[in-house]
């Protein structure tokens, strides 16, 4: 199955050509973009709102928002949570226990995506935007999905943690499962 992986259009942007069994996208995708890779490809599109979106942004297109849910596609199991890490009063963002609550529900998924990234760095300060979720941590930990895809630090890199291959994706990310 070949993914279309989509983040962080602040600065950057790519849309390629191409046939994709499924477009992902990772928040931080403004409405004229969302619009344009929802009528480019002509197949389904799932995603997670970022810090910088707001609650209504792909409204108008095809795209199925699984925050705080799951999807199913060609017997490929998606769970999603958007947005990041609380540090003001703006939209999208959550508190560790907010995250963490969605988390322990969550069953197995072969696929995560989110918005913010895993808690890289644990000495960074609770009020910073891109310190991670330590319940994506415990959840990549304990039920060891094939894939953790996530944007939100505008930094692509690719690693591996026990089963699970994390991918930070900036601005596209072209992926077969």
């Amino acid at each position: 199955m070949l993914l279309y992986i989509f983040s962080d259009f602040q600065g950057e942007k790519t849309i390629p050509d191409g046939n994709p069994d499924l477009v992902i996208l990772l928040g931080d995708i403004y409405y004229r973009d969302a619009l344009e890779i929802d009528k480019k490809y002509n197949c389904p599109k799932i995603g997670v709102y970022g810090n910088h979106d707001t609650i209504i942004e792909w409204k108008e297109t095809n795209i199925q928002l699984i925050h705080e849910a799951t999807f199913e596609f060609k017997g490929i199991t998606f769970g999603g949570f958007g947005g990041c890490p609380r540090y003001s009063r703006k939209p999208n963002q959550y508190d560790e226990e907010q995250c963490f609550n969605f988390i322990q529900k969550l069953d197995y998924v072969d696929v995560f995506i989110a918005h913010s990234n895993p808690a890289y760095n644990l000495t960074l300060a609770e009020w910073d935007a891109h310190r991670g979720f330590k319940a994506f941590n415990y959840y990549i930990s304990e039920k060891k999905p094939k894939y953790f895809l996530h944007g939100h630090l505008h930094k692509p890199f690719m690693k591996q943690e026990q089963e699970t291959t994390i991918c930070s994706v900036y601005p596209f990310l072209k992926l077969v499962l």
